[in-house]
């Protein structure tokens, strides 16, 4: 997460619906810019995202609610306001809609910061907070006067309302919520200025009292009626128009109005700023966008016969500030432009308000803030390590550092806040709800690391990893004193898997280690990955094998140093990847009976490669463990592995474990137990990069690291080699009968059997 220093990358999230969404965005870019100059903006407009056609369909469907059918828009906007029950479905069905849609932009950027201006996209954005653990600080500017529950979000860090008297009702609309005051959200063209200046350049004569009538982009309303009033009440006056793009609404003035000379009437213009420095008063029908600037520049604001829904509620809390009239009834706008002293007073309130705060400032305070609590539901496939957990097979992955010297506890407490999810715990959930991951500040990284001395590496392994991890921790770390230094970690499996564990490792050593490190965080869009057929066929036909016998908690581990050069050196001789290669020498190494293993195959891109969480699928290899010619058990293994990668099985593989994951939260539970045990795979096998160059910690050198896996129900057999430094390294899970260190010491000798021959 960051700290409060000057954010690199800004996204705004607005929407083309009239202009006051982008309005308001545009005022905050420009906010952005004076402060943090050297960062970069980007802009997404939320409809666009959401899919094709549905900004043309939603704005088609926002004119015809106000133009012809107002009491369906006032219907549905006072139900949101009355039955709870309904906001929350709503909130929820759209916020679900625009955050799947945004996770995978917001990604892509990257922002430090993320700036809302349109409900829907702040919708979108609680719902990644809440279901994917967003952790960026979300800024909701509420472009409208008066808020509303479809405005307001309790997953959001700062709610910024345009006066103190919308503070009330952003509370209520969504208690809990925190809510800020913001200076109005307007263009910095608009400011106070010289009144007469403006008229001079817009040709308006000095001595009238001039009307300015804007009812935003669209033009709502029948303004036609609007100008008539305003020249009964004020016949000597000037009334000018703005249609925006209405070209409708501008002939029907020129058709009511003729050509009085006291009246103009515009369409489109991009001088709205000097008109309102120029008018006495602005008078509109909806509160948005043109009353935000009207009280930017310091000019009152008339509410004549406001829109339904959204434009009365802002007409209502207008006037209650003080800095607006609502004149519903005939003759009440007349009165309201005769009334020189009150719209004088109006004017002085304005005023203060342009001149008390600045947008910087809600900006400054969004870029300090912090989540206190953050939270997500865990995707499938992390919850499937949450699912198949027990005390006898518990479910954590891990890594062994062979020290050159001792470390201190603050060194290994470092390397634990580098890794994504320590600072929390995982609900297992209930058969109700689904697992999820919360965040807990408040956790000491420190009393997660524990010490030894004397104690033999051997017997320190085989211990630390087959406990359970401490009570409401994800991870935790053993540092081994004595005549082979170690440091021993282990982090549940549910929040990463082995290249999530070393990236995050090394986030904490020095030099060299960081560049292979600095995992960006938890991922918040899961695309699906290529799925085809053939994989799927290719996981039906390989069928069952004979399930394994249950085991106890206890565990032997082996650990095995290979020599980099000649497992890559042999590889490329003998045409096949090290990969392959590796899993060739475990079933030259392994004693027994017929075995299927199990290969997790990552399927993380380049998107995703630094990302926290598990991103991968799985090819299973039925192994010719009785084959005595080396060269022959490579080529068995080789064609089975490649046919199983070339056939789409990963990624079929982990379109099951997301399949099952739609499932109710038992049937999931269900279904996971079924699908990882033993009835499907006798072994589990990975292989996983890592830097080849020496690192170090705390000034010690990390001489060699090992990674470790969990196994699995009835599977007794689990291993891991990672490449580190001149070495690649070994380590062998066994459980229940099988004992990891002739394992790992016979693949030492399969390596011999290999190296020097050629196919």
């Amino acid at each position: 997460m960051l700290d409060s220093a000057t954010p690199r990358r800004i996204l705004i999230l607005s929407a083309d619906m009239g202009e006051g969404h982008n309005a308001t965005g545009r005022a905050l870019r420009a906010a952005a810019g004076r402060l943090w100059p050297e960062a970069s903006t980007h802009w997404l407009d939320t409809l666009d995202v959401m899919g094709r056609g549905v900004g043309p369909t939603f704005r088609r469907i926002y004119v015809t609610n106000v133009e012809r059918t107002p009491w369906l828009y006032e219907f549905f906007y006072d139900s949101v306001w009355r039955y709870r029950w309904f906001a929350r479905a709503s909130k929820r069905f759209v916020g679900e809609w625009a955050g799947r849609r945004l996770a995978a932009k917001i990604d892509q950027i990257q922002p430090d910061l993320i700036l809302s201006t349109y409900p829907l996209g702040t919708a979108g954005l609680d719902w990644l907070r809440r279901h994917r653990g967003l952790e960026t600080p979300i800024g909701a500017w509420v472009s409208d006067f008066a808020p509303h529950p479809f405005w307001v979000y309790q997953g959001i860090d700062l709610n910024l309302v345009m006066h103190e008297v919308a503070v009330p009702v952003a509370a209520r609309s969504a208690p809990g919520a925190t809510v800020a005051i913001s200076a109005p959200t307007a263009d910095e063209v608009f400011h106070p200025g010289d009144r007469g200046a403006a008229r001079a350049e817009l040709e308006l004569p000095q001595d009238k009292f001039v009307s300015l009538v804007a009812c935003g982009s669209l033009g709502f309303g029948r303004s036609e009626d609007t100008v008539k009033e305003l020249l009964v009440g004020n016949p000597d006056g000037i009334v000018v128009v703005v249609c925006g793009r209405n070209e409708r609404l501008r002939a029907r003035i020129r058709a009511a109005i003729g050509d009085d000379p006291r009246v103009r009437v515009l369409g489109w213009t991009d001088r709205m700023a000097t008109l309102m420095v120029a008018s006495d008063v602005v008078v509109t029908n909806a509160g948005g966008a043109t009353s935000l600037e009207a009280l930017a520049v310091g000019r009152p604001v008339l509410m004549h016969r406001p829109i339904a829904a959204h434009g009365r509620a802002n007409a209502r809390l207008m006037e209650d500030a003080g800095i607006a009239v609502v004149c519903q009834r005939e003759g009440e706008l007349a009165d309201a432009v005769r009334d020189l002293p009150r719209l004088a007073q109006m004017e002085r309130l304005a005023l203060k308000q342009a001149d008390e705060r600045l947008v910087e400032e809600g900006l400054l305070a969004l870029n300090s803030s912090r989540p206190e609590r953050l939270g997500r539901v865990l995707s499938a496939e992390d919850a499937l390590f949450v699912h198949i957990a027990s005390p006898r097979v518990p479910q954590h992955v891990g890594a062994i550092l062979e020290m050159s010297a001792e470390v201190s506890v603050d060194d290994v407490a470092g390397m634990l806040d580098g890794m994504h999810g320590v600072r929390g715990h995982v609900d297992p959930g209930t058969w109700l709800r689904r697992p999820r991951w919360e965040q807990d500040e408040s956790v000491d990284t420190k009393a997660l690391v524990s010490e030894v001395d004397g104690v033999p590496l051997q017997r320190a392994v085989d211990t630390f990893y087959a406990e359970p991890l401490p009570v409401g921790a994800t991870a935790a770390a053993l540092i081994v004193h004595g005549s082979e230094p170690a440091i021993l970690f282990k982090l549940d499996h549910a929040l990463g898997d082995g290249v999530a564990v070393l990236r995050g490792l090394l986030t904490g050593t020095d030099g060299k280690g960081k560049a292979w490190a600095n995992p960006v965080g938890h991922q918040i869009s899961h695309k699906l990955p290529r799925l085809r057929l053939k994989g799927l066929l290719a996981l039906a036909r390989a069928g069952s094998v004979a399930r394994g016998q249950k085991f106890g908690a206890s565990r032997r581990f082996g650990l095995a140093k290979l020599p980099g050069a000649e497992v890559r050196a042999t590889a490329r001789a003998l045409g096949v990847t090290p990969t392959e290669l590796l899993i060739a020498m475990f079933a030259f190494a392994y004693q027994g009976d017929q075995l299927r293993v199990m290969v997790p195959w990552s399927l993380r891109g380049t998107d995703t490669l630094r990302a926290a969480g598990n991103w991968t699928g799985a090819v299973s290899v039925d192994l010719p463990v009785r084959e005595t010619d080396p060269l022959r058990c490579l080529e068995l293994v080789r064609d089975a592995l490649r046919a199983g990668v070339e056939s789409g099985a990963p990624e079929a593989a982990n379109f099951v474990v997301r399949l099952i994951g739609l499932l109710p939260a038992p049937l999931h539970r269900l279904l996971a137990r079924l699908v990882y045990q033993s009835r499907w795979f006798g072994a589990i096998a990975s292989v996983i990069p890592g830097p080849r160059w020496k690192v170090s910690l705390g000034g010690a050198e990390i001489e060699a690291a090992y990674a470790v896996l969990p196994l699995a129900e009835g599977v007794p057999i689990a291993w891991g080699a990672l490449t580190w430094g001149r070495y690649v390294t070994v380590c062998v899970t066994g459980g229940g009968a099988v004992d990891g260190k002739p394992l790992a010491a016979r693949m030492v000798d399969a390596l011999r059997e290999f190296s020097g021959r050629t196919p």
